[in-house]
């Protein structure tokens, strides 16, 4: 019996990581949809453990935290990602927040977020979420760390920013953040996504025009990357697909909080040319360590920033060598007394994770269901638009002798293929309905 739970719990696990892999991906490139949509697969930000949500009451402290720590740290992502991004490839289970649990007492927490939605946005709900910790958390919280990845880094900065004005007092306890890679100041990647959508906009052919919105359907969160914008007033009231337009505010960094930063480059020589544009493929160095001739500059002391030569943009989140870098700066303060070593518990329910297992796979068909229906409808709208438009006729219809065959078909041709895109429409739109009402069971 025990053996067959085992392995229905390993099946479960191994599709279960599958499943959240994807829908990380999938909210990274259309969340901010999903969260409009109210849609299953949009992801709640929460604290995670072991791929399962840790939720703020005292019978989930007792059985995932049986001996917190009065020292936290807070590891956060990047976009795409979800928190399993941090264990290290031939380590499995291991990673840096757990190393600083058994090196230097720190309990650890991982949240996992919808990275398609503005920066500002994820700022504020995870301001919240720390407050809420620190008020259901079984110890005094004396010291916060983050440990922050790309996209992750600069949302820490947001609930920086916004703690003082939702009157959390969390930031007093704050005393390091560790940047990996972090676009401060915007990412490349980004700025050519903008470029490339209006060159195609300003074409006037329908189906470049339609490219163009295409490439414009890249979530809120990814457009929040173009300058690194971290606030509410960055990107309201501004049309997002503007070509190269910075609204980006002055925000400086928290006084009283000890900052380090961490940069790759794609070559192992850091001064190559190619290192020299691309930093660490996604993020230059300039980029990732604040430094600008204009207001935007950050107060980074650059004694604090250690770059890997040769280290892309997502190997910066499971290293060991990185972690020895983390820890040396994690240390600093650190007295020599010997340091509580935190015992994982492993007495977790099994019956109960199979339930929250199925459950959560329930709830993400279903939601993929309406997804595909509502990417089917999209399509649908999309070839009407070329029906009516009908530029293929356009020319044919003024081609000598041709003229006189096109019109005729042109005619019976679009009456079958709109009265067909029609009944699609119906027959879909029935089956939305029907999807948001009855559930995937």
């Amino acid at each position: 019996m025990k053996k067959t739970t085992n392995k229905i719990i390993g099946i479960q696990t191994s599709f279960q990581k599958s499943a959240d892999t994807g829908i990380g991906i999938l909210n990274g490139i259309i969340g901010d949809y999903l969260h409009n949509e109210n849609s299953e697969l949009a992801v709640q930000m929460q604290f995670y453990k072991n791929q399962r949500p840790i939720f703020l009451s005292e019978e989930s402290f007792n059985q995932e935290y049986p001996n917190p720590s009065n020292k936290i740290c807070i590891s956060i992502h990047g976009l795409t990602n979800d928190e399993s991004v941090w264990d290290f490839a031939d380590k499995a289970g291991t990673n840096y927040g757990n190393k600083l649990e058994t090196d230097f007492g720190y309990t650890p927490f991982y949240i996992r977020y919808n990275t398609g939605r503005h920066i500002s946005e994820n700022g504020k709900e995870l301001s919240q979420l720390i407050d809420s910790l620190l008020r259901t958390y079984p110890v005094k919280v004396e010291e916060i760390i983050f440990i922050a990845h790309s996209m992750g880094g600069l949302i820490v900065r947001s609930a920086c920013y916004y703690a003082p004005l939702q009157d959390y007092g969390w930031v007093r306890y704050l005393n390091k953040v560790i940047f990996l890679g972090t676009p401060h100041l915007g990412a490349p990647l980004e700025k050519f996504g903008n470029i490339v959508s209006n060159i195609l906009k300003k074409i006037p052919v329908s189906y470049t025009n339609i490219s163009g919105d295409i490439i414009n359907l890249r979530s809120a969160g990814i457009k929040d990357l173009r300058y690194g914008y971290i606030t509410d007033e960055d990107w309201k009231n501004h049309n997002p697909d503007a070509l190269l337009q910075n609204h980006k505010m002055e925000i400086p960094l928290p006084k009283n909080v000890k900052y380090y930063l961490i940069t790759g480059t794609v070559t192992k020589n850091p001064d190559h040319i190619v290192s020299q544009w691309f930093g660490d493929s996604l993020v230059r160095r300039k980029s990732a360590t604040g430094q600008s001739h204009g207001k935007h500059k950050l107060a980074f002391e650059m004694r604090n920033h250690r770059e890997f030569a040769g280290f892309s943009h997502h190997k910066l989140v499971n290293s060991s060598l990185v972690y020895e870098q983390i820890s040396q700066w994690v240390s600093y303060g650190t007295t020599e007394q010997k340091l509580q070593k935190i015992r994982l518990s492993t007495g977790s329910s099994q019956s109960g994770n199979i339930v929250v297992g199925r459950n959560l796979i329930r709830k993400q068909i279903s939601g993929v269901l309406n997804l595909v229906n509502s990417a089917i409808l999209g399509g649908i709208t999309q070839l009407e638009a070329l029906n009516n438009d009908r530029i293929t006729y356009k020319v044919l219809n003024h081609i000598p002798v041709i003229h006189h065959f096109s019109k005729e078909i042109e005619q019976i041709q679009c009456k079958l293929t709109g009265t067909l895109l029609s009944n699609s429409r119906k027959f879909f739109g029935h089956t939305g309905r029907i999807l948001k009402v009855k559930k995937f069971i």
